[in-house]
C-alpha cells in the first residue's frame, strides 16, 4: 500500500540549496519514517538564528517535502501565529495525504489536527507537559500560567486522542489513556540504527573509568545527584571521570550552578562537560570512549529516553533511575536506583566497577534488548499498524 503521510512537532527544520535540515534525532526518524512512504511532508517551523547551528543532519530521502509553519518563536507567539501560517498550509494540503502523524505533546498539535479533518491522525506521544511544572525556576504566578496552557493544551490532545491511533512511549502516559482511547499502542521510540551497533565483550579496562551521561542539561535529569555521587566516589578511592554530552535549555543556568556543585565538592576537574554533538560518529565515540553510562532523571513523567538504547548498543553497562517507563521497558539489562538518592546512585557504579561478571552480563543482555528497538524495527512497526488503521 502507497502511503502518503503528513508530520508535524515542534522541532524545526530549514530548507538550504542541498537538501533539508534538522536535528539528527528527528532527521534520523524522519528518514526512517520515508523509506516507508511514497510522499512524506513535513509541516515543521523554520528555525531561530541561535538554533541553525543544531540542525546538523540532512535528510536523504528524496521523498521528504519541507512545508514551514512559521518561526519557533516564543510559545505565545507561535500560537497567535499558527493562525497565519500553520492551520492554513496544513488546510491546504490535507487533500494529499492518507494521514498525518503528530508527534507530541506539541503545543500546535490540537489545531494541526483540526486542521487536516478529515484526515485520519496518527499520534506519536513521547511526554507530558504538565510534568515538572512545580520544579520550575519561574515566578509562582508565571508557573500557575504555565499550568493552566498546559492543561488546556492536554485537554486538547486528549480530544484528538480519542478519534486517533495513538501511539505512546510512556507505560504511565499509555495507563492514563487506555481507558477513553480506543486506539492505543505502546511503542518505544529511538534514534538507533542497525548499522549503529559496537560490540565488545566488556568495559573498565582501566582507571580513570569513565562515566557517561547524554542528553538535556537540566535539573529534572539529576545531573546533580551524578556530580555528587562522583564525589561520593572520588571519597572512596574510586578514579572515576563525568563525561557529559548535550544541550543546555535556552536562556537556563543550570549548567553554572552545576559547574559550582562540582567546585564545592572539590571534583571540578573531573566532570567535563562537552556540549552538544550530532547523533551520528560525533556523539557515539563518547559511548564508545565510555566505561559505564549513567542517567539519573527525577522526573516521574519521564517517557524511555533514548540515549539508553544507544549505550546498550554501544555494549556500555547501564545505571539508571527507577522512573517513568525505564523499569518497565530495560527487562533487567540494566541497574536501577531509586530518584534522588546519590548514595545508591554512587553505590550501583562501584558495584558495576568491581563485578566484571555482572558487566559483562549486563553488556549482553542490554544488546539484545537494543536489537528490539533500532529505528528498522520499530518504525517498520508503526507504519505496519498505520497502514492497517488507515485501511479499516
Amino acid at each position: 500500500m502507497a502511503l502518503r503521510l503528513g508530520f508535524h512537532y515542534h522541532i524545526p527544520a530549514l530548507q538550504k540549496e542541498d537538501g533539508i535540515y534538522t536535528p539528527g534525532y528527528q532527521g534520523r526518524f524522519v528518514d526512517s519514517l520515508a523509506a516507508h512512504c511514497d510522499r512524506l511532508v513535513l509541516f515543521l517551523h523554520t528555525p531561530q538564528p541561535e538554533e541553525v547551528q543544531r540542525l546538523d543532519y540532512r535528510i536523504q530521502s528524496p521523498v521528504v517535502e519541507l512545508v514551514p509553519i512559521g518561526p519557533h518563536t516564543r510559545l505565545p507567539l507561535r500560537m497567535l501565529q499558527a493562525w497565519r501560517y500553520a492551520v492554513p498550509q496544513v488546510w491546504v494540503r490535507r487533500a494529499g495525504l492518507d494521514a498525518l502523524l503528530l508527534r507530541g505533546p506539541s503545543p500546535l498539535l490540537p489545531l494541526v489536527a483540526w486542521a487536516a479533518r478529515p484526515v485520519p491522525t496518527v499520534l506519536l506521544l513521547v511526554g507530558d507537559y504538565l510534568a515538572g511544572i512545580d520544579d520550575l525556576p519561574q515566578p509562582g504566578w508565571r508557573r500557575e500560567l504555565i499550568r493552566f496552557w498546559a492543561l488546556w493544551n492536554r485537554w486538547g490532545q486528549d480530544r484528538v486522542a480519542r478519534r486517533s491511533l495513538t501511539f505512546v512511549n510512556s507505560r504511565k502516559l499509555y495507563e492514563e489513556l487506555k481507558g477513553f482511547v480506543p486506539a492505543l499502542v505502546e511503542t518505544r521510540t529511538t534514534t538507533l540504527s542497525e548499522s549503529d551497533f559496537f560490540v565488545r565483550e566488556d568495559t573498565c579496562a582501566a582507571p580513570p573509568y569513565r562515566l557517561l551521561y547524554t542528553g538535556r542539561m537540566a535539573a529534572e535529569k539529576g545531573l546533580l545527584d551524578l556530580v555528587e555521587a562522583v564525589a561520593l566516589l572520588v571519597e572512596q578511592g574510586e578514579d572515576v571521570v563525568l563525561d557529559l554530552v548535550g544541550w543546555p535549555d535556552r536562556e537556563d543556568s543550570f549548567l553554572e550552578l552545576l559547574r559550582e556543585q562540582a567546585g564545592a565538592r572539590g571534583v571540578a576537574d573531573r566532570v567535563r562537560y562537552h556540549g552538544y554533538q550530532p547523533v551520528g560518529p560525533e556523539l557515539f565515540v563518547f559511548y564508545r570512549q565510555a566505561d559505564l553510562f549513567v542517567i539519573a532523571s527525577r522526573s516521574c513523567f519521564e517517557g524511555f529516553p533514548r540515549s539508553i538504547w544507544e549505550a546498550m548498543a554501544h555494549s556500555l553497562p547501564v545505571v539508571a533511575t527507577e522512573v517513568g517507563s525505564i523499569p518497565y521497558f530495560v527487562a533487567g539489562a540494566a541497574s536501577l536506583v531509586p530518584p534522588g538518592r546519590p548514595d545508591r546512585l554512587a553505590d550501583a557504579i562501584s558495584l558495576l566497577l568491581h563485578s566484571p561478571s555482572q558487566r559483562r552480563e549486563q553488556i549482553q543482555r542490554g544488546l539484545a534488548l537494543a536489537r528490539t528497538n533500532t529505528l528498522e524495527y520499530r518504525v517498520g512497526r508503526m507504519v505496519s499498524i498505520i497502514q492497517e488503521h488507515i485501511a479499516v
